[in-house]
C-alpha cells in the first residue's frame, strides 16, 4: 500500500514539474514567428495566398509568367501572370480572362493568420472564379526578395562605421535567403550561419565566427554587431538600403553592394 501511495505521489508530482527537455521543446511565447518562403523564393514566386474551407492556394510567379490557383472543390487556372492594379489604400487586384473563365483577386492591406498553419500574413485574400468566393491570407514577396544581396555596415547603434588602418575590410552581410544562409565578415572574423526572413521580420543565426583577435574599435563594432543580431529583428529595405529595427529603433544600417 506504501509503494503504490508512493508511486502516485511521483506521478502527481511529474504531472506538476514537466521536464526540462519538454519545457525546452516549448516556444516562449514572446519569441516572434517567421514565416518559411524559402520554397517559394527559390521558385521565384512574387504573389502568394492560401485559403482553407475548402483548401486553395495561389502563386503568381513572374519570371516564369504564370498564375496557378487550385482548390479541392476542382477549380483551377493555369494563365499568364497579369500586372497589380493597385488601389488608394494600399490595396490591388488581380483580374484575368482565361477563355470563358474570369479570375479576380483583391489583396487587401491586414493581417491575417492561417488558422491551420498559424502562419501569419499581410493581406486578406479574396478570390471569386467560377461563381465562387474563396477567403484567405496572402503574401507579396518582393520586399523579401530585395534582402538577398550583399550588405556593408555604414552603422550600428547610431554611430557610423568606416575603416581605417587596423580596420581595412567593413562588417558585411551577403545573404541568400533561397539558400537558408548568410555569410560575411565583422570587419575581423569572418561569419556564417542559418538566415530566414518574412515580410516584417528576419533572423540571422544560430551565427559562428572564426576566432582573430580583435583589437580597439573593431572589437567594440564585432561585439555589439553580433550581440544586436541575437533576435529576430524588423526590417526596411529599399533603395539600395537595409535598415535593421528592434522595437522600432534602428538597430544597424546597411548599404547595397553595387
Amino acid at each position: 500500500m506504501r509503494l503504490l501511495l508512493f508511486g502516485v505521489l511521483l506521478l502527481f508530482s511529474a504531472c506538476r514539474r514537466p521536464s526540462k527537455q519538454l519545457a525546452a521543446m516549448l516556444t516562449p511565447a514572446d519569441q516572434p514567428e517567421i514565416a518559411d518562403f524559402t520554397a517559394n523564393l527559390k521558385a521565384g514566386d512574387d504573389l502568394i495566398a492560401v485559403g482553407n474551407d475548402p483548401a486553395w492556394s495561389l502563386t503568381v510567379n513572374p519570371s516564369k509568367g504564370t498564375l496557378r490557383f487550385k482548390s479541392l472543390t476542382g477549380d483551377s487556372i493555369s494563365a499568364p501572370s497579369p500586372e497589380r492594379q493597385p488601389d488608394s489604400d494600399g490595396s490591388f487586384r488581380l483580374d484575368i480572362v482565361a477563355g470563358q473563365d474570369r479570375f479576380k483577386a483583391l489583396f487587401t492591406p491586414d493581417s491575417c493568420v492561417n488558422k491551420l498553419s498559424r502562419q501569419r500574413f499581410d493581406y486578406r485574400v479574396e478570390v471569386n472564379f467560377r461563381g465562387k468566393t474563396y477567403i484567405g491570407c496572402g503574401a507579396s514577396l518582393r520586399q523579401v526578395t530585395l534582402l538577398q544581396d550583399i550588405w556593408v555596415l555604414t552603422e550600428l547603434q547610431g554611430q557610423p562605421v568606416t575603416t581605417n588602418d587596423r580596420q581595412t575590410e567593413a562588417p558585411r552581410l551577403e545573404i541568400s535567403l533561397t539558400e537558408g544562409r548568410v555569410t560575411g565578415t565583422t570587419g575581423c572574423n569572418r561569419l556564417s550561419g542559418e538566415v530566414r526572413a518574412d515580410t516584417r521580420l528576419i533572423r540571422l543565426g544560430p551565427l559562428v565566427t572564426t576566432k582573430m583577435a580583435c583589437a580597439g574599435e573593431a572589437n567594440t563594432i564585432e561585439a555589439n554587431l553580433l550581440n544586436a543580431l541575437l533576435q529576430p529583428l524588423a526590417y526596411r529595405v529599399g533603395n539600395g538600403k537595409l535598415t535593421l529595427l528592434q522595437h522600432g529603433k534602428t538597430v544597424a544600417t546597411f548599404k547595397k553592394v553595387n
